[in-house]
């Protein structure tokens, strides 16, 4: 958060959010190398003038003032772990990845054809392993490998009892809201926008089941991703690595719930007076029933869950990375592990929780780590049979 509150991937399931690079789901690192063998996916037998059309048409889509229809890429379905992959499933992470790579087209990270931003997909893409792959090829296998992910963490999900949470459906339900808006305002249908973004194979009927199984992938990664512990020897390994970065000093960790009150805050509207006293007697209300940090947590994470709460987080707190009276509160030189309170910030009102302190360097330790730990895992489970993709 430099100087803003950063907004929980959840706050509303934009096309991006389902399309970085990694999904969350490749490795976790922000790098996109597609690692699987077969970059044909079930595409037409003329890929490459398919994806030159499709690439244009997602591109005019972007930029039109009345969204078009993409034309469908998949012409069949594919298997893994024994399930159908339908068409329309692989459709939607091609043109999410697309668009996202379009998006950065746009800011010129990546070679495009025109001025309309549309991608040059015969290209050498840099991400690629090799560095000699196409980002036509790049993309398909991209989505595809993404689909694979998501079939195999869903299936161990399955296998451990973990199922959607109450955050998933109000997720679910934002996407759809916001769907629906736009949808509105081009005087089209909810299915009619989708295929929009998405492509003509895909309708409300079909994306239920596909988001679903994303955000289930994504809870069990979260999961196996929470209970990863690193020996000392593996974090010092981190930061004789990148020392040069930190400045290797004690920075407060803090957790905190947010009641959404704006004032005077970039990007939002400024809360009435109801409405900022509300935030407040959320807030203290909140707080009156914080006892420990497991309650801080289960509290704050069941008011985000029913939508009270705008968020619930936790951040190391480097100087200047959060707005100063947040700041001000973590950086109190009486502040002590377990410490609560009341922040009220531009955002609205926070309710604090002190941690601890640690190394500015041991949050991204963790991260950088964790993120290793969970690529090498994945890597693991896409090369058993078990999760072969098989195309149909």
């Amino acid at each position: 958060m430099n100087n803003t509150i950063k907004k929980t991937l959840t706050s509303i399931l934009t096309v991006a959010m389902l399309a970085t690079g990694t999904m969350l789901l490749t490795s976790c690192k922000g790098s996109t190398a597609a690692t699987s063998a077969d970059s044909s996916v079930v595409l037409t037998e003329d890929a490459g003038a398919t994806d030159s059309t499709a690439a244009a048409t997602a591109t005019a889509a972007a930029t039109a003032a009345m969204p078009v229809v993409l034309p469908a890429i998949a012409t069949g379905t594919m298997t893994i772990d024994g399930k159908t992959v339908s068409a329309a499933e692989y459709d939607f992470y091609y043109y999410s990845n697309y668009r996202t790579y379009a998006q950065y087209a746009s800011y010129g990270a990546v070679p495009t054809l025109a001025a309309d931003g549309s991608i040059d997909l015969t290209a050498v893409c840099a991400l690629s392993k090799d560095g000699k792959q196409t980002w036509g090829d790049f993309i398909k296998e991209s989505a595809q490998k993404q689909l694979q992910d998501v079939y195999i963490l869903t299936n161990y999900a399955a296998a451990a009892g973990v199922t959607t949470t109450a955050a998933d459906q109000k997720t679910i339900e934002g996407f759809y809201s916001s769907v629906q808006t736009n949808a509105d305002s081009f005087g089209q249908t909810v299915d009619e926008y989708l295929t929009t973004l998405y492509g003509a194979s895909v309708n409300k009927a079909s994306l239920d089941p596909i988001i679903g199984r994303y955000l289930l992938a994504s809870d069990y990664m979260s999961s196996l991703q929470s209970a990863y512990t690193f020996a000392d020897a593996e974090m010092q390994t981190f930061y004789t690595a990148n020392k040069d970065s930190y400045k290797d000093i004690d920075v407060p960790t803090v957790r905190h719930i947010l009641f959404l009150a704006p004032v005077a805050a970039s990007g939002y509207t400024d809360a009435t007076a109801e409405e900022l006293a509300a935030a407040k007697a959320l807030a203290e209300s909140t707080l009156a029933k914080i006892k420990s940090y497991n309650d801080m947590v289960s509290i704050g994470d069941a008011a985000y869950a029913d939508g009270s709460a705008f968020e619930s987080a936790e951040y190391s707190v480097t100087v200047g990375s959060m707005v100063a009276s947040f700041e001000d509160w973590c950086y109190d030189a009486a502040r002590k592990p377990g410490d609560t309170g009341i922040v009220q910030s531009e955002y609205g009102y926070h309710v604090m929780y002190y941690v601890k302190t640690q190394k500015d360097w041991v949050a991204d330790a963790v991260k950088s780590l964790t993120a290793d730990k969970f690529a090498a895992y994945i890597a693991e489970q896409e090369a058993l049979p078990q999760f072969a993709v098989t195309q149909n």
